[in-house]
Formats: structure tokens, sequence, C-alpha cells
């Protein structure tokens, strides 16, 4: 366990025990993270502000329930997405991404050419066609930099039912983008 895993756990600790500036640190450590993950899933700002409030308000009031069996980041985005997917379920319909707004590998290269700009958008059209649930595990790998098993906690399934969804989703992509390219 590294220095920064055993700050977490004592912040986590104190915040359990009811010290709500030890949870105010908790909010500033995953706000933007946690927001970027839920704009990425839900590609709509308010929904994004709306379920990351959601997520800190579900994860104080449940926090003693918390059994430290995975990080609070883990425990945090497993809260994020199930809000998520309850919005997704109670809308009957798929979130929409902008594309545009929303990169799927960060590029630092301010000479990016418009080709490479240009396949981007090819690749979040055919990301934006995903189920739900393979979206969700791309963006939990690929965005987030989650492992399996963490991935697997957050979408509440086996790690094989995760790397399955994954496997499924960059099948998919392959095939769309091949489709797309001829």
């Amino acid at each position: 366990m590294n220095s920064r895993d055993e700050n977490e756990r004592e912040i986590v600790e104190r915040a359990r025990k009811g010290d709500s500036l030890a949870f105010e640190e908790l909010v500033r450590l995953y706000q933007r993270p946690l927001y970027g993950f839920l704009y990425r899933l839900s590609g709509n700002v308010e929904d994004a502000m709306e379920l990351t409030q959601s997520a800190f308000v579900r994860s104080w009031t449940s926090l003693a329930r918390f059994r430290g069996e995975s990080s609070f980041r883990t425990y945090l985005y497993k809260i994020a997405a199930n809000a998520w997917r309850n919005t997704v379920r109670d809308r009957s319909r798929r979130p929409s991404v902008d594309l545009e707004k929303v990169p799927l590998m960060s590029n630092d290269d301010p000479h990016a050419d418009a080709e490479s700009a240009q396949e981007q958008n090819l690749l979040w059209r055919a990301v934006d066609r995903l189920p739900p649930r393979q979206r969700e595990i791309l963006v939990l790998r690929i965005r987030e930099g989650l492992s399996f098993e963490e991935a697997a906690k957050v979408m509440v399934c086996s790690v094989g039912a995760a790397k399955a969804s994954y496997h499924q989703a960059v099948g998919k992509l392959k095939t769309d983008l091949r489709e797309e390219d001829q």
C-alpha cells in the first residue's frame, strides 16, 4: 500500500467518525475526476453536476457501511455509476455525448492535425453507439484508468463479466470503424 492509499484510508476513517472536514477533503480529492467520469458517461453538464452531487451525498450518508474492501475512489465511482444507470433507466433512453468536447484520449499536442481529429470523431461516434454497459467499461478502463477488478466493483459484476463487456465493446468498435472506413 502506498502513502497516498494510507492517507486516503486515514481521511476516510476520520470522515466515518463524523469529521465533516475530512469528508470535505475527500470531496476536494475526487470532485473533478468524478465529475469528468459522469460527464463522459452522461454527455451532459447538468446531469454530470447533479449526479456528482448526488454521489457525494449518498457516499456521506452511507459512509458507515463502507467496509474498506476497496478504495474510497472505487466505492464512490460505484455509487456514481449506479446513479447514472438509474438515470438512464428512468429516462428510457441512451445519453448522448458531444463528441467534439469529449476526446477519448487527451492530446497534449496543440498542433494535432485534422486527420487525427476526424479519426477521434469517428471513434466517439462508434463509442456513442455502444450499449451503456459496454460504454461504461470503456470509460472506466480507458479514461479513468481503473483495473478490471476495480471496474467490476463499480459495475457490480464479476471481473470476467467486466472483461467480456470490454472485449465485446472493443470488437464492436473495430467492426464499426472498419465499416465506416470503407
